[in-house]
Formats: C-alpha cells, sequence, structure tokens
C-alpha cells in the first residue's frame, strides 16, 4: 500500500526562504558571541573544543550511553574497547569541529576553501555546465563530519541552496544562518512551500539536505543502515524526481594526516552525479522513491564506515520500527507501504 499522504506531503520538511524575524531581547548576540570566539587562534579553538569534548563524553549520561550502545550495535564484530575508544573520538570531535567552526565563521570562505581537499571534483563539472541551462540536483549529506562548513563554503563549489529547519532559539537560529547564508547558499527553511523549492531547482541551484534522521512526523520508507532497517524520509527523493532524477552524495570530513587543521585537513567529498527516474505511475512512485532513499543510506553507511567518530551516534536512528509484515515498494514480498506516521517507537537501550 502507497502512503495516503499527498506528494506535496512528501516534500513536507523541505520546504521559506524568508528570514527570521530578529527578537529585540537577543539581538546583537550573535555579534557579541563571535566576537568571543575570534580571539581564539583556529588551532586553540581545536585544542580546547576536544578537551571539553572529551570531558563531556566521559559524563554519565543518555547521549553518552546512546553513543556507546549505537557504536557497538553497528560494529558487533568490533570489541568493548574500540567502541569506548571510538565513543570518546566522535565527543572529541564534534567539540573540535563546533569551536572550530565558531573561530572561523568570520573568515571569507574563498579563504577557508583554499585548504580543504577535494575527492570527486569531476563529478562537479557536469553540475556546473547545466546550471546556466537551469538543471540541477539534489545533494544528499548528512550530520557527518563538519555539514555547517560545507554549508559555509559550498557555494564556492557550485550553486546551492540548504535545506534546514527553525530552531527554537532565535539566537542559534540567527547564527546558524548567518553561517549557512555567509558563502551565498540559499538558506531554505523546512516549512516552506514545495513551490519554493521548485524555484530554487528551475534557478539552477543544487539543493543539500540532511536525511539522516528518524522523524517519524514525515513521509518515509525503511532501509538498511548498518545492519538493521531505519525510517528515512523519503521528501529529498521526491525532490530528486522534480529535479530530473539527478542526485549526488556529498559530504565534508576531516581526515587525519600533515595539514592546518589539528594536523589534518577537511575533505569535500563530491560522490558520482546519480540518474533516476523523474517520472512514474502512482503505483510505481513509491519504489522509485524507496529505491533513491536506499542508494543515499547506502552512500551514506560507506562513507561514515571511513571515519565512524565523525557521525552523531546518539541520535536514535533505528527508533521508529517497521510495522508486521511490512516489504520494500517494489520488492516481491509485495506492495510495500510508505510510513506516514510514527508506529511503535522501539529504541535500541532502554530509556532514560
Amino acid at each position: 500500500m502507497v502512503s495516503t499522504r499527498s506528494r506535496r506531503g512528501e516534500v513536507a520538511g523541505h520546504l521559506s526562504v524568508e528570514k527570521p524575524t530578529p527578537d529585540p531581547a537577543t539581538a546583537g548576540w550573535p555579534e557579541r558571541l563571535l566576537g568571543l570566539f575570534r580571539v581564539f587562534p583556529p588551532n586553540v579553538a581545536w585544542w580546547l573544543g576536544g578537551v571539553l569534548g572529551d570531558a563531556f563524553g566521559r559524563l554519565p549520561m543518555r547521549d553518552q550511553r546512546r553513543c556507546r550502545v549505537h557504536l557497538a550495535k553497528a560494529f558487533p564484530e568490533k570489541s568493548p574497547a574500540w567502541v569506548e575508544a571510538t565513543a570518546r573520538k566522535t565527543f572529541r570531535h564534534f567539540g573540535r569541529m563546533a569551536f572550530w567552526t565558531l573561530a572561523t565563521l568570520h573568515r571569507d570562505p574563498r579563504e577557508l576553501r583554499r585548504g580543504i581537499i577535494v575527492e570527486g571534483a569531476e563529478h562537479i563539472r557536469p553540475l556546473l555546465q547545466s546550471a546556466g541551462r537551469g538543471q540541477s540536483a539534489l545533494m544528499f549529506t548528512g550530520h557527518f563530519g563538519n555539514w555547517e562548513l560545507f554549508a559555509r563554503v559550498g557555494s564556492t563549489f557550485l550553486p546551492i541552496a540548504v535545506i534546514g529547519r527553525r530552531l527554537r532559539s532565535a539566537l542559534a537560529n540567527r547564527l546558524i544562518q548567518a553561517s549557512r547564508a555567509g558563502g551565498g547558499a540559499q538558506v531554505v527553511y523546512q516549512d516552506s512551500d514545495v513551490r519554493t523549492m521548485l524555484r530554487v531547482l528551475r534557478a539552477g541551484r543544487n539543493l543539500a539536505t540532511l536525511p539522516d534522521q528518524d522523524i517519524p512526523r514525515l513521509a518515509g520508507t525503511w532501509v538498511p543502515w548498518f545492519g538493521d532497517l531505519c525510517l528515512t524520509p523519503t521528501g529529498p527523493a521526491g525532490l530528486t524526481m522534480m529535479a530530473g532524477g539527478r542526485a549526488m552524495s556529498t559530504y565534508l570530513y576531516w581526515q587525519h594526516g600533515s595539514g592546518p587543521v589539528g594536523g589534518g585537513r577537511w575533505v569535500a567529498h563530491f560522490g558520482p552525479l546519480m540518474q533516476f527516474p523523474a517520472r512514474a505511475s502512482d503505483g510505481d512512485r513509491a519504489a522509485v522513491l524507496h529505491r533513491i532513499t536506499a542508494w543515499s543510506v547506502a552512500y551514506h553507511e560507506a562513507i561514515v564506515r571511513r571515519a565512524p567518530e565523525q557521525w552523531v551516534w546518539w541520535h536514535l536512528r533505528w527508533r521508529t520500527r517497521p510495522p508486521a509484515g511490512w516489504n520494500a515498494p517494489g520488492s516481491s514480498g509485495g506492495g510495500g507501504e510508505m510510513a506516514t506516521k510514527s508506529t511503535k517507537d522501539t529504541k535500541v537501550e532502554e530509556r532514560s
């Protein structure tokens, strides 16, 4: 059975380009906060973030426990010592990423780009060549490496628009928006109209989205992720079809070695440009959406395996379980069912 949610609903959560109204109570605070971090040289911010991240990762709290449980589930062949070491590396990485990013927000994105290694530069050329003709692609990324740096420097590689959600904190919302738009990327909010998405795509801008989260309120499907099924939004797949079926996986992560950032370098990875069906009958549409989603998650898993400590392992990626008897759309087991609402949540570990 196919979801009764409308096609417009498929891209819900990928919908305004309008700027949030600043809260008078917080006006000026982003600038003050950035001013505070500017006193730190980037390498000092990197070191300090690692120290604080490591300390935070040792605390007996919910996210720290989840991180270790999920790593053990994703890598059952690894020893408890490896899981513990990788969990600590995970919190060190995100502490470093956060502090380094804040300490460099005032820098020109073109300056930051000069220190970035590019993997798959040949895959960018077709997008650059077709942008003038109003052709674009969906760019699948995730909460891996430094996605905020990608949002900041991505437009120095090719025209992009970044899909994001409004944060509850007006201060944080303004700070993140300023960071993402600083390099020329267009910021598109999840709650904007689908026609906004179409205008962005037809203008030749590539839409970057982070669908590696379990979000039961959005239409989705279950696909494999580290040996188990995970609920993944199908909105990006629907947008891929609107973009003519063109999609690319792209990430920005840290690679250890000689370099200017903590003894290493940031790496911008651009995968091959994929071509999926742009049109399908109602009966086949669910299968196409599932196929695109499964491809994006499989690619995401492969890139995470390169550096497991750079993904957000405290997220409940396997939280929502498929209903009994569920089969993937288009599979021989049946027509499948697209998720339209949350089923009973089954967590990998006990509630805390």
